[in-house]
């Protein structure tokens, strides 16, 4: 299944998630009619009947307003995304320029598996528990978070680690995390009707400690009433763990399977799991937050009857058919980083590469063409991880330590836009910049520049990907502040081209959702509704990617991807421009993920026609697939 099938089997488990809510809604208000009808019952003033439409009706609302109100406030809190999950379980966020070996390798594993899968890197938070564990929390790829346990971050080897962190971006990238936080939200409300039993109890073991009969009365009914209401919040929390066991089992197999292809090394993901299974601590998360959200983690974060997680010999069997059921004894080994991991290619691993390979070698991996690359997306393999390795560690070392770095990382993004051709303007911009900005940025700006220059269109893009996490530190004003500036450099030549409206739309991808409180369009919009725009694009890489060539059979051969419609002629060149693409894409956000991976599927016909890929056939994609919020792991 691609990712595109994913995200439209993650809204109907979505809608189902919704019916299985209101299953145990209607349980809770069955149950709390029942406590309100004994009470009444047994009132000698009250002449109601034990069935009584006016008392169904007010219980009833009561229930909706305690549930729904309850669930709407857990929802709004979790608004932020995966921040707030990682914050509420004692995450400490991971700073890119760490010193830290430790650290920098996770900070290194998660940077690789971004970049593989066409991915925002996603900030990191490190948890201070001693059980290995990890999660991945937000509502899209564009506002993830992965939180990883100082037991996981010790007790892993880099190639275990490497399993763990696959396993959790198959989450990011399947749309079980929006299933996931959603669940937070609505089983807070059930939860809270046990909140308010226990404060009834609390209030009448007060009260019926008072000497006046009318007093004591109050008191014990307030205590009776708020233990029937703390026993039907703990039914409702019953029924929370069986809707989170019937949401989540079975996806932790499915992510266990897409770990191993991720990295075709099944020893990794299984390594991880027998280390839990031989250390005392095991994946149990002490937070007081850890209960509602158990069901995010790697490995079971309770000892709960209803468990969020197959059994970890269940998880391993199906990975290594023939495990004899040993276990390492893990509470002796400690996985410390050796500096020379992060020394370029010799962090490659061997295991992605045959295992015999050398580094140098391997460093001209089989990189699949560009349909394939299409097909891959969301559903990335080994060679893009190798791949994603190679582009890191072929890109100039003080570049990628600029890329870490808030400040500096502004400057990678300025020097990207910087103009190569004529001096006059880049004389103007690098004016504003010292007019206009810190002291320093001009000239970080025009370093960054010198080692800019011999870097492919693709490896520019993975280094504004792994720009990201730095950038996230900036404070909304500082980010305002750097995407006026964005806006001013890429304006300095009175025109926008198509490498300065490809760099906007990947920081608005990375980075606009973070810091902008507007909600991604629905898709709901197929090709043939908005079929005039999709042939827009396809028009403008054909005219602006074929190096001279006749644009049509490049543009038919896109065009018979997304209608039946004989069009062999594609838009004018003057209707082809940045302007009317970006408006094109505005529109085009709204499409549903079925018809967002048909119009990705076109462009790749239209670029491969010629087979070769351009700078610019590169920077257009690259474009589009920000604008479709699509992963599209990296090319060449």
């Amino acid at each position: 299944m691609n990712f595109f099938e994913h995200q439209d089997r993650a809204r109907k488990k979505t809608g189902r998630l919704f019916f299985y809510f209101f299953l145990a809604v209607l349980c809770i208000f069955g149950a709390l009619y029942a406590l309100a009808s004994f009470f009444l019952s047994r009132d000698p003033y009250s002449e109601k009947i034990v069935w009584d439409a006016g008392l169904a009706l007010k219980v009833g609302l009561g229930t909706l307003i305690i549930v729904g109100l309850g669930s709407l406030y857990k929802v709004a809190s979790l608004a932020g995304g995966g921040k707030v999950v990682a914050e509420s379980l004692g995450g400490r966020l991971l700073s890119p320029n760490t010193k830290d070996l430790v650290e920098k390798r996770i900070l290194n594993v998660v940077e690789e598996m971004a970049i593989a899968s066409g991915c925002p890197v996603p900030p990191v938070y490190l948890m201070e528990e001693k059980a290995i564990n990890a999660f991945a929390a937000g509502y899209s790829p564009k506002n993830a978070v992965i939180g990883v346990t100082r037991g996981c971050a010790e007790k892993l080897n880099r190639d275990q680690l490497q399993g763990v962190m696959a396993h959790e971006f198959s989450h990011i990238l399947n749309g079980d995390m929006r299933i996931n936080i959603r669940l937070i939200g609505i089983l807070h409300g059930i939860l809270l009707i046990a909140s308010i039993g226990y404060f009834m109890m609390r209030i009448g073991s007060y009260s019926s400690r008072g000497r006046n009969r009318e007093g004591g009365g109050l008191g014990m009914a307030l205590l009776v009433g708020g233990l029937g209401m703390l026993i039907i919040g703990y039914i409702g929390s019953f029924f929370g763990g069986l809707i989170k066991a019937a949401v989540s089992r079975q996806r932790e197999f499915l992510a266990d399977a897409s770990a191993v292809q991720f990295t075709r090394y099944p020893e990794g993901i299984a390594g991880a799991l027998k280390k839990i299974g031989g250390f005392s601590e095991g994946s149990k998360i002490e937070s007081p937050n850890a209960a509602e959200c158990s069901h995010l983690f790697f490995g079971s974060a309770l000892n709960s009857l209803f468990a969020t997680h197959p059994p970890l010999n269940k998880r391993i069997l199906q990975i290594e058919p023939r495990w004899k059921g040993e276990l390492p004894n893990t509470d002796k080994i400690t996985e410390k980083p050796d500096a020379s991991e992060f020394s370029g290619a010799s962090s490659l691993s061997s295991n992605l590469q045959g295992g015999d390979k050398t580094p140098q070698q391997s460093q001209s991996p089989s990189i699949p063409d560009l349909g394939e690359t299409i097909s891959s997306a969301g559903n990335p393999t080994e060679k893009h991880v190798v791949h994603a390795r190679n582009i890191i560690s072929q890109t100039p070392e003080n570049l990628l330590q600029m890329a870490r770095e808030p400040f500096t990382a502004r400057c990678v993004i300025f020097a990207l836009l910087l103009d190569e051709n004529d001096h006059s303007v880049r004389k103007r911009q690098l004016e504003f910049l010292q007019r206009e900005t810190e002291k320093g940025t001009a000239k970080e700006t025009e370093n960054a520049e010198t080692a800019l220059k011999e870097l492919s269109s693709e490896k520019k893009f993975a280094l504004i990907e792994l720009s990201a996490p730095a950038l996230l530190h900036l404070s909304q004003g500082q980010y305002a502040a750097f995407r006026n500036t964005v806006e001013h450099l890429a304006a300095a030549d009175g025109k926008l081209d198509l490498f300065e409206w490809s760099i906007r739309k990947v920081i608005d991808h990375d980075l606009g959702l973070h810091y902008s409180q507007a909600s991604p369009p629905h898709g709901k919009h197929t090709v043939r509704n908005l079929l005039e725009d999709c042939i827009l694009v396809l028009g403008a890489l054909a005219r602006h990617g074929q190096d001279g060539a006749d644009p049509k059979p490049a543009f038919s051969a896109g065009a018979s991807q997304l209608t039946q419609e004989k069009i062999t002629t594609p838009p004018d060149a003057s209707a082809c421009g940045v302007a009317q693409i970006n408006e094109a894409m505005e529109r085009l956000e709204s499409l549903c993920p079925t018809s967002k991976a048909k119009l990705l599927e076109a462009c790749s016909r239209t670029i491969a026609h010629d087979g070769k890929v351009t700078d610019v056939e590169v920077q257009i994609l690259r474009g589009v697939a920000a604008g479709l919020s699509c992963p599209l792991p990296p090319y060449a």
